[in-house]
């Protein structure tokens, strides 16, 4: 039987897994579902349709499945709800909501790690492995590849896709799609190539190609068509140059552009 503290308030519609823990001042307020090993530390908020698998952690003062902030939306109208994986740990203040139609839910993956106070807006997929720190701000409809790390009050547009391994700094506003592998220093701008991660993830091997597919798009003044094909042409061999490619083919947003960062501190040379 599920461990419920006396002072929560679950809906007849929910169901439990046998082990799931439910902490004091919780609520479940409709038909959500909870997997093996799933536990609510204390007064979450569970509304609607919300699918929580297996094993994960959710702390106090967590939304998740409230109605999207959209004007125009019904707060009354069904929908598919939210989805999340297994093994993500959402700490305090997160809010996640589901999404506006009723095909695909907003989507969580599996082992995310979701710190204080980030907000994922409706309709959002999110892949596995990925950290979002404090306060990091992602609007509707965006797509997150795996590994991606967006650092504290970090923000996403709307409808950007973010690619897998890609690193968004703190304090940074993103308007635009960015590539895989690739790092954001400054606000709406592509500063360089993910190589620490690359080496911690065992891609060493792909690191001299990257490079050179990075310089090709973001550095010799191409057209996105030209340096796609040149891309293809000089290091079309490498998996990983191919993923870059093909999700830059792919974007509707456009591309977040390069800025060359330079060192104005003399004390550093």
């Amino acid at each position: 039987m599920p461990e419920i503290h006396p002072s929560s308030i679950i809906d007849p519609q929910a169901s439990l897994a046998d082990d799931v823990i439910i902490g004091p001042g919780c609520i479940i307020d409709g038909p959500a579902t909870l997997g093996p090993g799933t536990r609510l530390l204390g007064h979450v908020f569970l509304s609607g349709k919300v699918v929580i698998g297996a094993n994960n952690l959710i702390y106090p003062n967590t939304s998740l499945g409230f109605a999207p902030q959209y004007r125009k939306f019904d707060h009354h109208q069904p929908t598919a709800g939210v989805s999340i994986g297994d093994d993500n740990v959402i700490r305090e203040g997160v809010t996640i909501h589901r999404t506006t139609g009723d095909e695909h839910p907003t989507r969580i993956g599996d082992r995310n790690y979701l710190m204080c106070n980030a907000h994922l807006g409706h309709d959002v997929v999110l892949g596995h492995d990925n950290t979002l720190a404090n306060g990091v701000l992602l609007g509707g409809h965006i797509h997150l590849d795996n590994n991606v790390t967006i650092g504290g009050n970090a923000a996403i547009h709307q409808f950007c896709r973010i690619g897998r391994m890609a690193m968004i700094s703190g304090l940074v506003g993103i308007a635009q799609d960015v590539p895989p592998f690739c790092v954001c220093h400054g606000f709406r701008t592509i500063g360089s190539l993910n190589v620490v991660g690359l080496r911690r993830a065992g891609l060493r091997q792909h690191i001299d190609p990257l490079k050179q597919a990075f310089d090709i798009f973001f550095c010799r003044g191409h057209s996105n068509g030209v340096a796609l094909d040149r891309i293809e042409k000089e290091v079309g061999d490498d998996s990983l140059c191919v993923e870059f490619a093909t999700f830059i083919r792919q974007t509707k947003r456009g591309i977040t552009p390069y800025y060359e960062q330079v060192d104005d501190d003399p004390d550093s040379k």
